[in-house]
């Protein structure tokens, strides 16, 4: 690879990790308070990142994609999140009880979901420049195939009942995961992509471009705050941030490359790798922050997997890494402990549940 692709990656990464240094610094000094801190992580989880993805998908022409691989990107995608579902359940059954469910529910959300439309597009700019609008349907597939099932399990974890019995509360679940932001602007870009194949109207395409300019910004300064709360995690949160980065940038990538074959899709593997190597998205931890749902897990993992995924991309361009392999031996290492932490958070609930005659999860 040319030193000019690779001062451009640079660049990306330089921007990116010097903008979460930042938010890092802001937190520490308590130049924000908490809540504000918060309220820039749901300003950008609720208004600035579903802009982002609104402006993405109206660019994309679904009559030009390769349908075999969204079913790839879809099928791995819930099977990630299936694990997800049964690990939380499995492991955090008898701390929160039913709502382990939700929690279970933004494990797999953290794990399935990626950095696509922050991360993703400036490095696949630079590396995959004519395949770019499978990183939009990579994140689209997500939000509106995916995240809509994990929105309802959430919602079901935290429901207390309420008028309607089991109907009203399947209404009101159904009513808040079709009101959900980035449901609706996922469905909005792709309408908009529909009506308007030749772009945007100049008035709409300029007010959401002012929106989603904000996005790397906010985003990547609620990583910075992300990481200043890390000193509170506890020996637990450390373990399933393991097992999360582990189904993330292990299992993934090998459902991504297994499945391909199979399902008759011949997209380069180079890219089906990149695709499947994207960290955990901050919009998630965003929203575990703003609900409370395991942010002490979620907000390692999104720094944590994100220093590993560049890693990841860049061994390939990096000849010195890509002659001894790295990319394959840090995948390794991480398999290994992710394995060591699934292991010694599952063991000890299963023993606890069997004295007492319960099935794990309950």
């Amino acid at each position: 690879m040319s030193s000019n692709l690779l001062d451009k990656v640079g660049m990306v990464m330089f921007t990116s990790f010097g903008t979460m240094l930042i938010g890092l610094a802001v937190a520490r000094a308590e130049l924000l308070p908490e809540p504000a801190r918060k309220g820039v992580s749901l300003l950008y989880a609720k208004l600035v990142f579903p802009m982002m993805v609104f402006r993405g998908v109206a660019e994309i022409n679904l009559g030009e994609l390769d349908v075999t691989v969204l079913l790839v990107v879809f099928l791995s995608k819930a099977l990630v999140a299936a694990v997800c579902v049964g690990f939380g359940r499995a492991t955090l059954g008898t701390m929160h009880g039913r709502a382990s469910l939700s929690h279970a529910a933004m494990y797999a959300m953290a794990a399935s979901h990626s950095f696509d439309v922050t991360l993703g597009i400036p490095l696949a700019t630079e590396l995959f420049p004519t395949l770019v609008a499978y990183v939009y349907a990579n994140q689209s597939v997500q939000l509106v195939l995916v995240n809509p099932v994990l929105i309802g399990l959430e919602l079901l974890g935290s429901s207390r009942g309420g008028p309607g019995g089991v109907l009203g509360t399947l209404r009101r679940i159904g009513y808040q995961v079709c009101t959900q932001p980035l449901v609706v602007m996922t469905l909005a870009g792709l309408a908009a992509g529909r009506a308007y194949p030749a772009g945007l109207p100049p008035g709409l395409g300029a007010l959401s471009k002012q929106v989603a300019a904000a996005g790397p910004c906010l985003g990547f300064l609620s990583l910075g705050f992300a990481v200043a709360a890390m000193r509170g995690t506890s020996s637990l949160e450390v373990r399933h941030c393991a097992v999360l980065c582990a189904l993330k940038l292990l299992l993934m990538p090998a459902l991504y490359l297994g499945l391909a074959p199979l399902l008759g899709c011949s997209a380069d593997p180079a890219f089906l790798l990149f695709l499947a190597s994207m960290p955990a998205s901050a919009s998630v931890y965003s929203i575990a922050l703003t609900k409370g749902l395991s942010p002490r897990v979620i907000g390692p993992l999104v720094p944590l997997s994100m220093l590993l995924s560049v890693a990841l991309v860049l061994e390939p361009i990096v000849p010195a890494a890509a002659a001894v392999h790295a990319g394959f031996w840090l995948r390794l290492l991480l398999g290994v402990v992710g394995a060591g932490c699934a292991a010694y958070s599952l063991i000890p609930t299963g023993l606890a549940s069997a004295a007492a005659g319960q099935p794990p999860g309950t």
